[in-house]
């Protein structure tokens, strides 16, 4: 569901927050005989700006809420956070807000002629029958899935698969209809595999394609729900801790293999940026 085209807050589909630690992923090893297969990629792979939507306390997945007054400021910290750095190209979800991190990143950082791709495959998790719900309305139905009482608890119980079962959730009660909505099948909520595979087959598409061109940085903006969902797959290093709004974590890419480098969810480059805005 989108309202209009093209987008620091506490919730992506209910909380935000700062994740650390260091994960390392494989996926498909690259031909031998490609002849770019040891140029080094590395994606800034980066949750969006604060929107109405997270101020409002409101489910947004795939609904186009834009960036607030404060979001679009931290998205320019986030820029001049990034300045020196080239970007070769620039990837994001096709919602607002995806777009929009992405545009005043690249103006502040010094990448004002970077391409912006924007792709479905890189968009939040959709939330079906749910999209557009007050996130604390929906709490405690969402938890009862599992047997909690309320979505405190249901965080609590469940840890860093918190994400994944709250994904899983929205897609088991929009699979039975709870809303009493007539969302044909193809508008319903995603599944946790679902957001994973797209996350999965888009960035490491990215990756390649890069890496073909004689590697290089991507900027790639997407959302919390999604990132973290396609953190989860790759080690057991994953805390699953929320993401804030802006936050980079940088995957880089090399002979066939992904690992993060540095922090989960760092704010490192928008605490840069705002010094450099302060002076």
């Amino acid at each position: 569901m989108k309202l209009k085209k093209k987008l620091v807050a506490t919730t992506c589909a209910c909380f935000a927050g700062l994740a650390l630690g260091g994960v390392t992923m494989a996926t498909n090893q690259p031909s031998s005989a490609s002849a770019s297969s040891n140029k080094e990629v590395t994606i800034y792979l980066t949750r969006h700006g604060e929107t109405t939507a997270n101020v409002m306390n409101r489910v947004q997945g795939w609904s186009d809420f834009p960036l607030t007054h404060n979001g679009v400021t931290v998205a320019n910290d986030l820029g001049r956070g990034l300045k020196g750095i080239k970007f070769k190209h620039a990837y994001t979800g096709n919602l607002t807000r995806q777009e929009q991190t992405a545009r005043h990143a690249l103006d502040h950082s010094g990448n004002q002629n970077t391409k912006i791709t924007e792709t479905a495959k890189l968009r939040e998790g959709g939330y079906g029958s749910f999209e557009g719900d007050s996130i604390q309305a929906d709490n405690n139905k969402i938890a009862g899935v599992y047997g909690y009482s309320s979505g405190q608890e249901f965080q609590e119980k469940t840890g860093k698969d918190y994400w994944n079962k709250l994904q899983d959730a929205y897609h088991t009660l929009d699979e039975q209809n709870s809303q009493n909505t007539g969302l044909a099948k193809k508008d319903r909520a995603e599944s946790s595999a679902q957001v994973q595979k797209r996350m999965n087959s888009e960035l490491t598409h990215i990756a390649k394609t890069t890496e073909k061109q004689g590697g290089g940085n991507v900027l790639v903006v997407s959302s919390g729900m999604s990132i973290n969902e396609y953190l989860s797959q790759v080690s057991n290093k994953y805390e699953g801790k929320p993401l804030k709004n802006a936050a980079v974590t940088k995957l880089v890419y090399k002979n066939g293999k992904f690992h993060v480098q540095g922090q989960i969810g760092s704010l490192h480059y928008v605490n840069k940026g705002q010094q450099k805005a302060s002076k």
